[in-house]
């Protein structure tokens, strides 16, 4: 089991087989792994997405969830995992000082627990632009290492994480990044030391959410190596303000996106665009983040929910990812 729940976690861009990126900007360019170790290794991370305070203008009739907010960073911090995964969103406004500075007051208590912590850019990091959106971005999430795309090693487990704006990368990156995410599944695949893989990015490609549709765009580009690779074992998104989770061909598909925006209802009987929602929760669902782990036969998934106006987490949903 000590192979499984130490942390041996390496930030590797470009590592595994990497294609050139001679023209690519630094922060799209492969580079050496970055070492991360942390004592008392508990061989679990949490994964929350979402954590942006709804606009007070632009979003003025939607609900404002402060107190919720904090209490999901309160918990997240008090079970201090061996990391952190944001899906994106951390603030509405990606290119404001005032809204990033608010963010860091807010997620203090991550700090205080030494959390080691990566991001996955969401769309309202973009909000003004990628200049203003890696601005704020790279001086907060050092894992991050000045890249848009990257993996994670803890234990015999990869998080490969992704950038899935699109229109905020341009052509030429976009490209670079899915060539990049192909080669590094299939060297996971060829690598005995790694057990199971798990991709994530912002954007989920399936969703039942009554505000935002499924985007083709990451159905294109990262569904199918997905699908074809042995040791893909789920993938994990943020953007819809609720939770769902859905099986298919025996990969798993989550989207938690419940970290505290306002939260959006679900799509409800023959309205739906996915009837396989695996989680039967009502159309408006808890705030919610994931606790997920490592264990000798793969990892368990443990769904904390919070109604909103409460003040006590309990488990919504379970499941377990077997590897391979």
């Amino acid at each position: 089991m000590g192979a499984i729940v130490a942390l041996v976690a390496v930030i590797a861009l470009g590592a595994c087989g990497a294609p050139a990126t001679s023209g690519m900007p630094p922060m799209f360019a492969g580079g050496p792994p970055v070492p991360v170790a942390r004592d008392g290794a508990t061989g679990r991370f949490i994964a929350v997405g979402d954590l942006q305070r709804t606009a007070p203008v632009l979003e003025a009739w939607r609900e404002q969830n402060d107190a919720e907010r904090a209490r999901v960073v309160a918990a997240i911090a008090e079970l201090r995992p061996d990391l952190l995964l944001i899906t994106g969103d951390c603030v509405f406004d990606g290119g404001s000082d005032a809204q990033w500075e608010a963010f860091d007051t807010l997620t203090a208590p991550f700090r205080a627990a030494s959390i080691p912590t990566v991001l996955a850019f969401g769309n309202h990091e973009y909000w003004r632009g990628r200049a203003g959106a890696e601005k704020h971005v790279f001086p907060r999430f050092p894992l991050d290492a000045r890249r848009h795309w990257l993996s994670v090693a803890l234990g015999p487990l990869r998080l490969v994480v992704l950038d899935s704006n699109e229109g905020g990368l341009g052509d030429e990156a976009w490209a670079a990044e899915r060539a990049w995410y192909e080669q590094t599944l299939a060297a996971f695949d060829a690598d005995d030391s790694v057990r199971g893989v798990i991709v994530t990015f912002h954007h989920p490609p399936y969703t039942n959410s009554s505000v935002t549709g499924d985007v083709v765009d990451v159905q294109h580009a990262f569904v199918p190596a997905f699908v074809r690779a042995r040791k893909t074992l789920a993938m994990l998104n943020g953007h819809v303000h609720s939770y769902e989770r859905f099986v298919r061909d025996g990969k798993t598909y989550v989207v938690s996106g419940g970290g505290g925006g306002p939260r959006a209802e679900l799509l409800t009987g023959a309205a739906r665009r996915h009837p396989d929602d695996a989680y039967a929760g009502p159309a408006l669902r808890d705030f919610n983040f994931t606790v997920y782990s490592l264990t000798e036969h793969g990892i368990d998934a443990d769904v904390r929910g919070l109604p909103r106006g409460g003040s006590a987490w309990s488990t919504i949903d379970r499941f377990e990812l077997a590897w391979p």
